[in-house]
């Protein structure tokens, strides 16, 4: 799954706590990405304190925010029930669910705006059109 970082990779610890409830991992793992994601600790500092490599908390990290960015898509289907019509599919796997469920573009471009990305209705279709003839 592409993440879009700038989005997701600061989160306020109530943000981090709704998803860290629904995470199966160790304390040790949920400290790495709370250091990381809402702390804003280096990769190093926050994988020396939790005497792990960066190779590890960074895995963590990228692991946690793409578990962050499937509760938002499922939250916002959870949310707003799909119309009929052509769906807009920009950067994550999430919105790739969206389109495959019936999300319309204004749909598609509710969502982005409320995740910060800012897109024309015109782009949307464009970039349809580019992915049909792969």
């Amino acid at each position: 799954m592409i993440i879009n970082d700038s989005i997701l990779s600061k989160m306020d610890e109530a943000q981090f706590d709704r998803v860290a409830v629904k995470c199966r991992w160790s304390e040790r793992s949920l400290n790495v990405a709370k250091a990381l994601i809402v702390e804003a600790a280096s990769l190093s500092e926050a994988a020396a304190a939790h005497t792990m490599s960066p190779q590890q908390a960074n895995v963590i990290r990228a692991r946690f925010l793409a578990k962050a960015e499937k509760m938002r898509v499922e939250e916002f289907m959870q949310r707003e029930k799909p119309r009929f019509g052509s769906a807009f599919l920009p950067y994550t796997k999430g919105i790739q669910t969206l389109r495959d469920c019936g999300y319309t573009i204004k749909q598609i471009i509710s969502f982005l705006e409320e995740n910060g990305v800012s897109v024309s209705r015109s782009a949307v279709e464009a970039f349809f059109r580019h992915r049909s003839k792969r």
